[in-house]
């Protein structure tokens, strides 16, 4: 039978704490994005069930581009929120938000540019989309501000939440996500450059979970089980990227991803958070600081002076109190406190013999110690009294109460530091009750002046309260019959019943409703409320509990389920019969017993040998901090032997000399839920300091084994690595450099080259018609010399005949002008043709004629006349030659646009000006003008709108540059009046001086 019971005792409160299992706390979660693998760790910690472990139930807000993150968590649409770096601007800007834990070691968002674009720098007057229009783009302006830019610098395309116009080119640069955009331009085969912040010492933090102050005051074990579970859902979804995938593609795909997407997206995000190297969800102080620093150096506009980042922070755990120098001042005027509590409302405050004593007491001891200011009592017969006392300002603090908007009136009210359940105490044996509407019809008593009246009539319409002078009155009323229950809070009531042993009352109802309880202070002086508050932020939860089990023995009294009962009984008949052929059964095992215990030694001995031989430290310390544990490895790492360490009291202050350090490592001992493994860096022996993991092993008799590894070597190669992908950045970039300067001489003398080599041809065409009409003057010389031999001899003839007559006179004389002409234009020509040597000065009148005579010809066949204003005397210094090809070249363009464009009165007009140090030789026809589309191009090379039978595209070009280069002057082209006019400019001294 006492088999029976005792398992009967066992099974009983299971089945009584399956029916009564407290709900879920409801949060929200405000998501930075759209949702996508960036938050696969906080879908993972749902899903897997981490978050309902840890007695919360989260639900995700997408973003939404009308939203500011910040503000929905301030004003408390969503209880936590992921955001940008940004975060710092915003506490620094008075926003009361707390950086609960880090996921993004460094930010995805970079700027890629279209491929000519090969440094920042290059980006001055460029069109860059969304750099400027989000809350994420310091990283990208530090970015800039490195290469000399400012903001100013870059025109600043609105985001269109598209990469066509950076495919399309309508922008030359667009800021991304290496989580995202990135695959879709790879996979569309896009080429592009890509900056990353990183890449030049920027690294921002991405995809801070943050919530508010008053989250982390007034729940502190909600944020901290929050964090938790979020960062256990991380490590989960780094491990099943590919079971993640599946599981957004069925619930969180609004932008309709593929899976491939989100694997890429998984693969650099594990780079991004660098789980191999940093803690999941750890913040870096420093980092923060140094990010805060950037946005200072960024110009952005932040408060002066800017305030501490020490309340930005996620702390669990007890802070320092420390007041503001007003706050000082008029708690060194006050002197002390007066104080009014409820004399009778145990086990949460009581006046003993005139003595404060309970829950209350303890908490207000640790108040005044903080605050350094007496708390004097001022004793008080009933809480009625209390309450007339604090309206009247005799009373300074109420140490317990609760806030209603009667009170609200003279009172203000700290964040609550107690909250208890609101219970019903009933005769025993009554059935148990969850819900009060289902007893509002009932007769139910409340101890007079306490808040449970005001907020539980305004909760519940109808309800039917009466009210008591005392605790104990409402529990007589109910022994009595004169109401069906008594409600209060539980520590209270269960205190009450415990004491008196009082056993035909008992609690048999239990609500949602609670009271939560704070110090109450005069609102006439309002910055004791905020010196009240700040000492309470101080204590920290842990003390809070403890103080509150102290004093609390909460105990029910439900009525037995006799149906479950009956079910037990049977399944312990079934169970005994187990239990008895077990029985013999276990006795055929106890010969086994001696062989089994032999190896169990022997598998000790194993561990023993193991836990020496293996190549990972593996140590451990009592409460004291003696080594008590401590294998081969450490001391071949550290240097000590277990003798050594044994016979030292305080061995941690080997390996950890700053106090600091140590109490850290202490502190890391009593984090019984954290097995991670984290970095410290203990001295050895030699006193150098290493870089280690370590993490906690706790073992159920509540001792903890620590297993670590030196990673020394790792992060100096780590160093070294870094150090040699700088250098390699460096080389790289500075060929880049070699490469562009390379290219631009080879395009230079390529450009160079060409123009030599079309002077050249130019040269080699002149010599060759030169040599052409030498060898034509050769062969007309003779016959020109006969046709002269034969006038003179026909003039003697006709002399020696006396056959005078003025016409053939005439005639003759006519044939031999014409042939000395000839005789003079073939030297013209060759002359013309004939490569000059050597620079001289000639006159301009001189040299024009001569072009002008080589023409003529040809404009006489076409009925073109030449009008001539030109000046003698005008010397210049040069190749006269060249010039005159020059001269050439435009007549015979002129003389082909006249033949094209006018039947009629075609006429050039040269004319040439004299100025200060210059002399102008203009151009001009009457042809209609050059068309102002060609008007740019006549001068390249190659260019004409002749049919290439009639042309090369090389006479504009090689006479432009024989007037730049050979002669030292310039030549342009515009259109005047009714065609076109080109100008010559010579200088009048000569080139070299």
């Amino acid at each position: 039978m006492r088999f029976f019971f005792l398992l009967f005792c066992f099974f009983l409160p299971y089945s009584y704490a399956q029916t009564s299992s407290v709900p879920l706390e409801k949060i929200t979660l405000q998501l930075q994005w759209k949702h996508q693998f960036e938050f696969a760790g906080f879908y993972a910690a749902k899903e897997m069930g981490f978050y309902e472990e840890a007695g919360l139930e989260v639900e995700f807000k997408e973003f939404d581009t009308s939203l500011d993150i910040v503000d929905e968590v301030v004003s408390k649409r969503a209880r936590y929120g992921l955001s940008y770096s940004s975060l710092i601007i915003d506490y620094l800007h008075d926003k009361p938000i707390v950086l609960v834990a880090n996921f993004f070691k460094q930010s995805p968002l970079v700027l890629v540019t279209q491929k000519e674009i090969r440094t920042p720098k290059d980006l001055k007057g460029k069109k860059v989309m969304g750099m400027l229009d989000s809350t994420h783009r310091h990283s990208l302006v530090l970015m800039l501000e490195k290469f000399g830019l400012t903001q100013a610098d870059i025109y600043n395309v609105p985001r269109s939440f598209s990469l066509e116009d950076f495919i399309e080119k309508r922008v030359d640069a667009i800021s991304v996500f290496t989580t995202n955009e990135i695959y879709e331009l790879d996979r569309r085969g896009v080429e592009y450059n890509l900056f990353d912040p990183a890449a030049y010492g920027i690294k921002f933090y991405d995809l801070n979970l943050f919530t508010t102050q008053e989250e982390l005051r007034n729940h502190p074990q909600r944020v901290a089980d929050f964090r938790n579970a979020s960062i256990r859902g991380w490590q989960y979804a780094l491990e099943h990227k590919e079971e993640l995938s599946e599981l957004i593609l069925r619930k969180y795909n609004p932008q309709n991803k593929t899976k491939e997407a989100l694997l890429f997206e998984a693969n650099q995000i594990e780079y991004l958070m660098l789980p191999n190297v940093y803690e999941i969800g750890s913040v870096d102080r420093m980092k923060v600081e140094a990010i805060r620093d950037g946005f200072v150096q960024s110009k952005d506009i932040l408060p002066q002076p800017l305030k501490s980042l020490d309340d930005f922070f996620y702390t669990f755990g007890e802070k320092s109190f420390t007041p503001s120098l007003e706050q000082q001042g008029y708690l060194e005027a006050k002197k002390e406190l007066r104080m009014c509590v409820d004399p009778n409302w145990m086990p949460l405050e009581k006046i003993e013999e005139g003595v404060y004593t309970g829950i209350g007491a303890d908490m207000i001891k640790l108040v005044a110690q903080k605050i350094n200011v007496p708390i004097r009592l001022i004793p008080t017969q009933t809480w009625s009294e209390s309450l007339v006392k604090a309206r009247a300002r005799e009373c300074d603090i109420l140490a317990f109460a609760e806030k209603t908007p009667q009170r609200e009136v003279y009172l203000d009210f700290t964040t609550p530091f107690l909250k208890t359940p609101i219970v019903l105490a009933t005769k025993a044996g009554l059935p148990f009750v969850d819900n009060l509407e289902s007893i509002k019809h009932k007769t139910l008593a409340v101890v007079k002046n306490y808040s449970l009246k005001e907020l539980l009539q305004k909760r519940y319409k109808g309800l039917q309260l009466v009210e008591v002078d005392s605790i104990q009155e409402g529990i007589s009323y109910v022994q009595q019959g004169k109401v069906f229950g008594f409600l209060d809070n539980s520590i209270v009531i269960n205190h009450e019943l415990h004491k008196n042993g009082i056993d035909d009352v008992a609690i048999t109802g239990q609500f949602q409703d609670g009271i939560s309880l704070g110090i109450a202070s005069r609102n006439d002086e309002a910055i004791l409320h905020e010196i009240l508050q700040k000492a309470l932020d101080t204590i920290d939860v842990k003390t809070r509990e403890e103080i509150k089990n102290k004093w609390s023995n909460i105990s029910y009294k439900p009525v037995p389920d006799y149906k479950f009962m009956v079910q037990m009984f049977f399944f312990f008949v079934v169970l005994l019969g187990v239990v008895l052929y077990w029985n013999l059964k276990l006795q055929r095992e106890i010969e086994k017993k001696e062989r089994v215990k032999a190896k169990l030694r022997e598998s000790e001995t194993l561990f023993r040998t193991l836990f020496d031989i293996a190549p990972v430290l593996l140590d451990s310390f009592d409460a004291e901090g003696r080594v008590v544990l401590w294998n081969k490895e450490c001391e071949k790492v550290f240097g000590w032997t277990l003798e050594e360490l044994q016979n030292m009291r305080n061995p941690l202050e080997l390996f950890y000399p700053d106090i600091s350090d140590r109490q850290r490592f202490l502190d890391a001992l009593e984090a019984t839920n954290d097995k991670t493994f984290k970095e410290w860096h203990p001295a050895t022996k030699s006193g150098k300091k290493i870089v280690t993991m370590w993490a906690n092993i706790h073992m159920p008799d509540g001792s903890v084994i620590h297993v670590g590894y030196d990673i020394t070597k790792r992060r100096e190669d780590e160093t070294a690595l870094r150090y040699n992908t700088y250098q390699l950045q460096k080389a790289k970039k500075e060929l880049e450099l070699l490469t562009d300067s390379l290219q631009e001489r080879v395009r230079a003398e390529v450009a160079k080259n060409a123009k030599h080599q079309a002077l050249l041809a130019q040269r080699n065409r002149l010599e060759q018609m030169g040599e052409m009409i030498e060898n034509i003057a050769h062969q007309w010389r003779q016959p020109l010399a006969q046709i002269n031999s034969s006038v003179l001899l026909v003039d003697a003839l006709l002399l020696s005949r006396n056959q005078r007559d003025a016409t053939i006179d005439a005639r003759l004389s006519e044939i031999e002008s014409l042939t000395g002409y000839m005789s003079k234009t073939i030297d013209d020509f060759k002359n013309f043709f004939h490569p000059q040597k050597e620079a001289k000065e000639f006159f301009l009148e001189e040299s024009l004629a001569q072009a002008i005579l080589i023409v003529q010809g040809s404009f006489e066949d076409a009925f073109i006349t030449i009008e001539r204003s030109i000046p003698e005397g005008m010397a210049c210094y040069g190749f006269s030659r060249e010039f005159e090809q020059v001269i050439v070249t435009i007549l015979n363009n002129a003389k082909d646009a006249l033949l094209l464009h006018r039947e009629t009165g075609r006429e050039v007009r040269i004319s040439v000006k004299e100025g200060n140090d210059t002399y102008a030789i203009f151009i001009e026809d009457n042809a209609g003008g050059i068309p102002q589309e060609y008007m740019e191009k006549i001068f390249e090379p190659y260019f004409t709108t002749k049919h290439k039978s009639q042309g090369t595209g090389l006479g504009l070009y090689i006479a432009k540059m024989l007037i730049q280069e050979g002669l030292g002057g310039d030549l342009f082209a515009t259109n005047k009046d009714d065609g076109a006019s080109f100008a010559i400019y010579m200088p009048k001294r000569r080139i070299n001086g």
